[in-house]
């Protein structure tokens, strides 16, 4: 029997009952409300594949017709209470709502116009279970505020456990990456700004005006009224400026005297009563006029509170810095979050799902996720990790030692930060950037085996020195003396231990730059494929309209679960589709073919071993 072929559809439907029975018995909390206005019921229909691999209407059909749902209703309990007017079933919004995704409309305007379509809706009212009411699209930014980042974080693991039922998800190799997206909101020049820029108190602003305006009026230029006259705070409230950098003034407001054609309007003539002037001007046939206020509240006592006008719409995003996607040499900086998301590498299938979603700030500290992600699926699954893999960004001490901890290994690009690296200081300090040890000739040892129990990668030479052309060796002997090397009467030359303990970064079960190394290091690349999945694929990310922390990080957690239902569901569809193929097929040679794509990807040994054991 074939390896791929539990992953056709007939067999996952199979396994799908039975996991959609267990899902029913584990989740049964009553829902406090006793009306609904829509009533979401898990039907089972048949999924048609047709010789294209297309699915006979859409993933939409496919998704709702295998995996009941109704397991949301039970997770989004307590965020609804008994008392108040009916409410839409929780299932109905979240279906329709990931519905809109996983078609790729655009916004969720455009989705509510095919929603309340007669003809071209009719099949999403009714996998959502809509028989009259349509919800508006402020009642799906409601839900997601009332069910929020946490429960979207249990449904997203839900599925995670279905899939993991499935076999296509084993936890074995997980590739760590973030991906910064925009916010909504636009960056008006201010990196460090805090609660407090939101309203800033000014005091004896009206008589500090009023003594500009007059001095102003009793020095005119001729011909001319003078420059724009701008008012500023005293002093940034912020506190979390670098000591280093200056901090900047803020505008209040800004004004000029102009002539008034006529009778002034009645907002000038209120200003200038504001600030004691009126009578000055009505001699000189002048008034005020505003050309930008940030002002907000105004007392008796002429102490006025503004907004800082650097202060953002979007308080919760922060400006990250990425590689320019055109220009690799150059930088790109983004304001908004960061989503990151950890991916479960199936080599033998060759896939790759998401399984953890974490969301945070685009300055926020990214490597410290990689410990927050493990632990989501410690406490959702309980599965074991063989390796870890990820860039030089989650490069720290803590992650290595809980990776290692957790009985995995790390395989995270080394940052050397400010280590000096010229050949000289290599030699001084005895091994290379890679953590390979030099022999005294100066040549480099080969790995030799790693001693699970010591903790320590066994390094020799093994008399690399008998190898080397005439040339090489007369270079060698210019630094050191082989005829009185000491080593030589050993069997492997050389030898050298080196501790994880001793350099927890840089030394490895598996030696860097090794073969073992740069092939499991390739799976990172799976994490790229699905981030970018997350704004090319299905463009959630792109340009998305969310305007503070709390809103990103549910959006966040649906992008994720998206992906993981489209990818899993396009490599059943794919594999379905190759041996429906295979089995029509008459011609021979062609059926050799189509076996070939029948079989699983080839693995390399070494990793069959290591995410086979226990």
């Amino acid at each position: 029997m074939n390896a791929l072929h539990k992953f056709t559809i007939g067999n996952i439907a199979k396994s799908l009952n039975k996991i959609n029975q267990n899902l029913s018995a584990l989740h049964q909390k009553l829902f406090p409300k006793p009306e609904l206005l829509s009533q979401y019921i898990f039907r089972k229909r048949f999924v048609f594949v047709d010789p294209r691999g297309d699915v006979q209407g859409g993933y939409a059909c496919m998704i709702t017709s295998l995996i009941d749902f109704t397991f949301v209703r039970s997770l989004a309990v307590d965020a609804y209470s008994i008392f108040g007017p009916p409410c839409y079933d929780p299932v109905t919004l979240f279906l329709l709502d990931l519905f809109r995704h996983v078609d790729g409309h655009p916004n969720m305007n455009a989705f509510l116009t095919v929603l309340r379509d007669g003809k071209r809706g009719s099949a999403y009212r009714r996998y959502a279970g809509i028989t009259e009411n349509i919800p508006s699209e402020g009642t799906f930014s409601n839900f997601r505020k009332r069910i929020g980042e946490k429960r979207y974080n249990n449904i997203f693991h839900v599925l995670v456990g279905i899939f993991h039922d499935l076999q296509m998800i084993t936890f074995k190799i997980l590739s760590h990456d973030g991906t910064l997206y925009p916010s909504w909101a636009r960056y008006k020049g201010c990196t460090y700004f805090c609660s407090e820029c939101s309203r800033i108190t000014v005091p004896d602003v009206t008589e500090k005006v009023r003594q500009r305006i007059l001095y102003r009026l009793a020095n005119l230029p001729k011909n001319s009224l003078g420059s724009d006259i701008r008012v500023y705070a005293d002093e940034c409230p912020s506190d979390r400026f670098p000591k280093d950098v200056e901090k900047p003034k803020i505008e209040l407001f800004s004004f000029r005297l102009a002539f008034s054609d006529g009778e002034p309007s009645q907002e000038q003539i209120n200003t200038a009563i504001l600030f004691g002037v009126k009578d000055e001007l009505d001699r000189q046939q002048l008034c005020i006029q505003t050309i930008r206020s940030y002002m907000t509240e105004i007392d008796l006592d002429g102490v006025m509170t503004m907004g800082c006008p650097k202060l953002p719409k979007d308080k919760d995003a922060r400006i990250g810095v990425r590689r320019h996607p055109l220009y690799s040499d150059k930088k790109e900086r983004i304001f908004g979050y960061n989503s990151i998301i950890s991916t479960s590498v199936e080599p033998h299938l060759g896939i790759e799902l998401p399984v953890a979603v974490s969301n945070i700030a685009g300055n926020a500290e990214e490597g410290s996720y990689l410990v927050i992600n493990r632990e989501q699926i410690r406490e959702h699954h309980g599965c074991k990790t063989a390796v870890d893999l990820a860039d030089s960004k989650y490069d720290t001490i803590n992650n290595y030692n809980y990776i290692r901890n957790q009985g995995a290994i790390p395989i995270i690009d080394y940052n050397p930060r400010n280590e000096k690296l010229t050949r000289d200081d290599l030699l001084k300090r005895g091994y290379d950037q890679q953590g390979t040890p030099f022999a005294p000739c100066g040549l480099l040892t080969i790995p030799n085996g790693f001693d699970q129990k010591r903790q320590r990668l066994i390094f020799c030479c093994f008399k690399q020195c008998r190898k080397l052309t005439h040339k090489a060796l007369e270079q060698l002997k210019d630094n050191y003396n082989l005829a009185i090397c000491p080593h030589t009467s050993n069997e492997t030359g050389y030898a050298k231990h080196m501790y994880v303990k001793e350099r927890p970064r840089l030394t490895n079960a598996i030696p860097r730059g090794t073969k073992k190394y740069q092939k499991l290091k390739q799976y990172r690349s799976g994490s790229e494929r699905i981030n970018s999945a997350g704004k090319e694929d299905t463009p959630i990310l792109r340009k998305p309209r969310v305007r503070n922390g709390k809103r990103a990080a549910t959006l966040a957690q649906m992008t994720g679960i998206v992906i993981l239902l489209k990818r899993a569901f396009s490599f059943v569809v794919k594999t379905t589709a190759r041996f429906r193929k295979y089995l029509q097929e008459s011609n021979s040679a062609t059926k050799t073919k189509l076996e070939l794509l029948l079989r699983p990807p080839p693995v390399p040994t070494f990793i069959l071993k290591l995410i086979q054991r226990e």
